[in-house]
């Protein structure tokens, strides 16, 4: 069985926020975020990422692994938010066990499952670094498109910074592309979950494109964020926007 890594920032209450990751990298891309609003902020490390791939790949496993680790602590109902890889992984949550999810945050992500040329893509990351293909290789045409060129532009460094996020080793890299092609379309998960939700997109992101926006925030009652001159890595790229929509979803969650 997969398994994740928490990582938390006080002691247990009622509500806790848990924060899902993005591909390629674990809970620390959401660091700030979760240590600016305080509280009982849950970080997780995906499997393959902090925590151990199985031999099944598959959103299932990983959100069954959570919920496991989130069991151990006590947890009951909680919010839930994430970015890319991890907004997937919020919306198969919502579908496995809507009656815990009291709140979604969707940054950077999409409801709709991959195009047939997506889901090739996928499998041949996989098949590469399976293959042995060195990791920094394989991920290198990714990496140019997780950032804005805004951000780019105006933060020199960053992409030392985005390195030290990165978390990847090459079975994580196939066992989490694997799992992401298998996924599918969840958007009417979305239209019956009935809770708070936010979601969350920036305007440079080169992964998601703004088309698929609507149909998130349609579903779920809501209005798309645009955040101008911030690409696909929200949390990282914008961490006061990321805060601010997450501080409002966890307080209407509380009301």
């Amino acid at each position: 069985m997969a398994s994740v890594t928490l990582h938390t920032q006080a002691d247990p209450s009622a509500l806790p926020l848990v924060l899902l990751a993005p591909f390629p990298c674990n809970g620390r891309v959401w660091a700030s975020v979760a240590a600016a609003l305080g509280g009982d902020v849950i970080t997780v490390d995906p499997p393959g990422f902090g925590g151990e791939p199985d031999a099944a790949p598959s959103l299932e496993g990983y959100v069954r692994a959570l919920l496991k680790a989130l069991d151990a602590r006590g947890v009951g109902r909680f919010v839930v938010a994430g970015n890319s890889m991890g907004g997937y992984a919020a919306m198969c949550l919502a579908e496995l066990a809507p009656s815990r999810v009291a709140g979604i945050g969707l940054f950077g992500t999409k409801s709709t499952a991959d195009a047939p040329e997506a889901i090739a893509g996928r499998l041949s990351m996989a098949a590469a670094v399976e293959s042995g293909k060195p990791l920094d290789e394989v991920l290198a045409p990714l990496k140019e498109k997780l950032l804005g060129a805004s951000t780019r532009a105006g933060r020199p460094g960053v992409d030392a910074e985005l390195d030290a996020l990165i978390a990847a080793t090459p079975e994580g890299v196939a066992w989490a592309q694997r799992a992401m092609a298998a996924r599918p379309d969840r958007t009417d998960v979305l239209a019956g979950l009935g809770v708070p939700a936010v979601v969350v997109h920036g305007s440079e992101d080169a992964l998601m494109g703004p088309d698929t926006q609507p149909m998130m925030a349609s579903a779920l009652g809501v209005s798309v964020i645009e955040l101008d001159a911030v690409g696909h890595l929200i949390p990282f790229e914008a961490p006061d926007a990321a805060l601010a929509a997450l501080a409002d979803l966890w307080a209407a969650c509380r009301d």
